[in-house]
């Protein structure tokens, strides 16, 4: 009479430990570009907000803008509208492309504005070079009606126009 063996032979061991340890693997795999995918989410997020902060940076000076003829484009114009210099070595506000919507009359119904905030992908960096290959970028778009110019002063409203808050 035989006896019967109670457990698992050294076999079946290995090889139910080679399959968990391929599994795991897969795992690590799949953590690793989650982690990847919220970094770039990350980084999508605080492009948007920075976008947004230029945006309304601007609606608070656009009375000031429209009836003192400001540039928009100019350098010092863009610093002002810039992200703070403790994330602007990461993010940069790109310069503002305007676009005139006009009716039939030609007259300018209004101004369409495109703000582009880019960012690197660190992930990108090749080995052999010192500099990022990879420029994300995100775009907001945004409208501002024209003022109009014969808004009689107000104690609220001085000769320009402008609203004082």
């Amino acid at each position: 009479m035989r006896m019967r063996k109670n457990g698992f032979s050294l076999l079946e061991v290995m090889v139910s430990m080679l399959i968990a340890g391929l599994a795991l693997l897969g795992l690590a795999a799949t953590q690793l570009k989650s982690l990847q995918f919220a970094n770039n989410s990350f980084d999508y997020t605080i492009s948007l907000i920075q976008g947004q902060n230029a945006i309304e940076r601007l609606w608070v000076r656009w009375c000031e803008v429209q009836t003192n003829d400001i540039d928009v484009t100019s350098p010092e114009f863009m610093a002002f509208l810039s992200p703070n210099l403790s994330i602007s070595h990461r993010y940069t506000l790109q310069p503002i492309v305007i676009t005139p919507s006009a009716n039939p009359a030609n007259v300018v119904q209004s101004t369409e504005m495109t703000f582009t905030v880019n960012w690197v992908d660190k992930r990108t960096l090749e080995s052999d070079k010192a500099t990022y290959n990879i420029t994300d970028q995100v775009s907001l778009n945004t409208s501002y009606i024209p003022l109009p110019s014969n808004i009689p002063a107000t104690s609220s409203q001085p000769e320009s126009g402008c609203t004082i808050l």
